[in-house]
């Protein structure tokens, strides 16, 4: 027959031959009849039957085995790494989980003791298996589907030293329906093997150019060290990429923006961190970098010209975060010019002093409220500031004593900040300042977070650290606020903080680059097993004394990135430390308090709601057309209300305003559940208690909307 046929046939004679491990012999007399041309290039031989790539995957080879198009996968780049990873945490907390656990369920030891060896176990019957059936985990596993429907047409693809191997792999692995699974080696991709549930499915595999999905990648995770990820990979449904490194001492998930996060990415404005310099190392904060573009399309360049040069000097820039000595929470706003801010304090006092200067706090007899302008000292400089105190409560010693706050808010301009401190007394305000520069607070955040800020590809941070939580300050907190709890254990206590004491710090980010968001989730180890102060630290947060081995550390290592953390620990950084941390925790807190109890959150929930009917019943008298929003049937109702509304029960859920208002009958039975009017307009001035109609006008629901 012609040439063209000879070939093919002889090319796919060579991949099948490739795959099945023919001996050398036979494949040079299969390739003899090609002659004139194998005769004259050595390398032909090699290239027919190449032998299967030893050491570890590139990211290109893996995503060549990737299903053609855009259906979903994960690609497990390093997953020996992964599995070293689950046997730290393994041996990292079976101590303090079997310590917690004998304490508070002595019970239930046995179980957790043998959870713990049937992992152990099971890590290394894997690795028995694995070496059995010749995969070489450094050469990766892809999971991917083969439609973009998913479901159950999942294929896995691995090293392995034949299709039967693998296929005994599944079964020694435990893996469900192991024994009718098919495998078949790829034909394209000498080493690797493919199983899947059925024939079928295998046959609809089509492995992808590695090249083209690599570009994907890169677009998705821009800024991204793709290469150096232990896994990544791709949901159709959401199309969202995803990816996973585990430097020394941490692991950082990084996800691109899905499309329902544009308007967030639409806000934010990426770029320095100068505030930053306000966020000592190891404190808590929270960043963000607002677009004032954006913001002025939403009304910004609308404010009035008395205060529009003040907006106007507004840089977008924002910080949330806490202070540890002295003990104090704080937020900065960023300002090109704060000239025009000096005024603000005693245009405050001049409108807000008459109505809460020397006024006493409700409910606290003996207390009172302070609110005036003073001058404090920052740095060199004395600026105007606008103090809110109070005196005269019973737990400011307390307070002062476990957490080093007192009972003082104050807003001043300074370094090119309108700041807002909350905790600090007057002689400790001034000493919330910022540092030279922002690099030591930089150096201690996640590697790849740290990289991206001095980039200035960064809109948003949330720090946490959680170092706090082994400082002396905490337990000492919890023993004297919990002592009168029943049941309250000390060493229980101890044990269960313990557990997380491998643990530092939690930290988001939102990064931008080349007009492609990506979110960031990061975790950071007290210490790592690379080198020796990792390990050091890892010893000491398993210590029996951990205070005394953070101490040791913390002199061995003054100059490490880490030293704040080591000196919390250690209770170094006094009761300060803990709120300073806790900053971001303690914010989050509140906004969600705030959207819980608001009373715009309250809507349709009870009679809290009844204002607006308040409002619609003078214009009763009219037509019945606005009975529909009160959202009654009947429309007798309202008839009722004229002559007999204050009579029968029925009129006092909605009528109480009109005409309930001489006889107090709607006291005992509408003013109750709302607990707002019986009790509140004695203590709070009841002679201006004609909000009644100014609490409607507001009424904070059309701002929820």
């Amino acid at each position: 027959m012609s040439n063209p046929r000879l070939s093919l046939s002889l090319s796919t004679l060579v991949l099948l031959v490739a795959c099945n491990q023919v001996t050398s012999s036979e494949k040079a007399a299969e390739t003899k009849t090609d002659a004139p041309v194998e005769a004259k290039a050595p390398p032909a031989p090699t290239a027919p039957a190449p032998a299967a790539p030893t050491g570890p995957a590139t990211v290109d080879e893996l995503l060549g085995l990737v299903q053609d198009g855009t259906a979903s996968y994960v690609v497990f780049k390093a997953p020996d790494s992964l599995l070293a990873l689950a046997e730290t945490a393994a041996s990292t907390f079976e101590q303090p989980l079997t310590t917690l656990v004998t304490a508070t369920s002595p019970d239930k030891v046995s179980t957790l003791t043998e959870n713990f060896a049937l992992f152990k176990h099971g890590v290394a019957d894997a690795k028995a298996a694995l070496a059995k059936a010749g995969t070489d985990l450094a050469r990766g596993i892809v999971v991917t589907s083969t439609s973009l429907s998913g479901g159950d047409d999942t294929v896995v693809t691995f090293s392995a030293s034949s299709a039967e191997a693998a296929q005994g792999l599944l079964a020694a692995l435990k893996i469900p329906d192991a024994a009718t699974a098919v495998c078949q080696a790829v034909a394209t991709r000498p080493g690797y093997v493919t199983c899947a549930k059925d024939q079928a499915t295998i046959a609809a595999y089509k492995p992808a150019d590695g090249k083209t999905a690599r570009t994907r990648l890169n677009a998705a995770l821009p800024a991204v060290a793709v290469d150096d990820l232990a896994f990544f990979g791709y949901v159709a449904d959401g199309d969202v990429h995803f990816g996973l490194d585990n430097p020394a001492g941490g692991a950082t998930l990084h996800v691109s923006a899905p499309p329902d996060a544009k308007d967030m990415f639409t806000t934010l404005a990426p770029g320095q961190a100068e505030l930053l310099r306000f966020a000592p190392p190891g404190t808590g904060f929270m960043w963000m970098k607002l677009d004032l573009d954006e913001l002025k399309k939403k009304g910004l360049n609308e404010v009035p010209p008395p205060f529009s040069a003040t907006v106007g000097a507004f840089t977008g820039e924002v910080l949330f975060g806490g202070s540890a000595d002295p003990a104090a929470l704080q937020a900065r706003f960023g300002f090109s010019d704060t000239s025009s801010l000096a005024p603000l304090a005693d245009l405050a006092v001049a409108f807000g002093g008459p109505m809460i200067h020397n006024k006493p706090i409700p409910d606290v007899p003996g207390s009172k409220v302070s609110f005036k302008a003073e001058n404090v000292s920052v740095g060199p400089d004395k600026v105007k500031a606008l103090h809110f105190g109070a005196s005269g409560v019973p737990q400011a010693k307390a307070l002062a004593d476990q957490l080093g706050l007192s009972l003082d808010a104050w807003v001043f301009p300074a370094e090119g900040t309108l700041a807002a401190v909350v905790g600090a007394d007057a002689k400790s305000v001034g000493l919330v300042k910022a540092a030279a520069n922002s690099e030591a607070t930089i150096a201690a955040l996640p590697p790849g977070l740290a990289q991206s800020l001095r980039a200035g590809e960064v809109g948003f941070v949330g720090h946490i650290p959680l170092d706090g939580l082994q400082s002396p300050a905490l337990t000492r907190l919890l023993d004297s606020a919990l002592a009168s709890v029943p049941g309250y254990n000390p060493a229980n206590a101890r044990s269960a903080l313990a557990v997380v004491a491998p643990v530092s710090s939690t930290t988001m980010w939102v990064s931008e680059h080349q007009n492609t968001g990506v979110i960031h989730f990061a975790v950071q180890t007290i210490g790592n097993t690379t080198d020796e102060e990792g390990k050091a630290a890892l010893a000491a947060a398993a210590s029996a004394d951990p205070v005394k081995a953070f101490t040791d550390l913390a002199a061995k290592y003054p100059n490490s990135p880490r030293i704040s953390a080591y000196q919390t620990r250690a209770g170094q950084g006094g009761p300060g430390a803990l709120i300073g941390g806790s900053a971001p925790a303690l914010l989050l807190a509140t906004a969600a308090a705030y959207a819980v109890f608001s009373p715009a959150s309250m809507t349709g929930t009870g009679d809290a709601i009844a204002a607006p009917p308040v409002l619609e019943v003078p214009k009763v008298e009219e037509p019945k057309k606005e009975e529909p929003k009160k959202e009654e049937p009947k429309k007798e109702e309202p008839k009722k209300e004229t002559p007999k509304a204050e009579t029968p029960k029925t009129e006092t859920p909605k009528t109480e305003t009109p005409k309930t208002e001489t006889p107090k009958t709607e006291t005992p039975k509408t003013e109750t559940p709302k607990a707002e009017t019986p009790k509140t307009e004695t203590p709070k001035t009841g002679g201006i208690k004609i909000d009644a109609s100014k609490v409607e006008k507001p009424k904070r629901v059309g701002r929820q909307e």
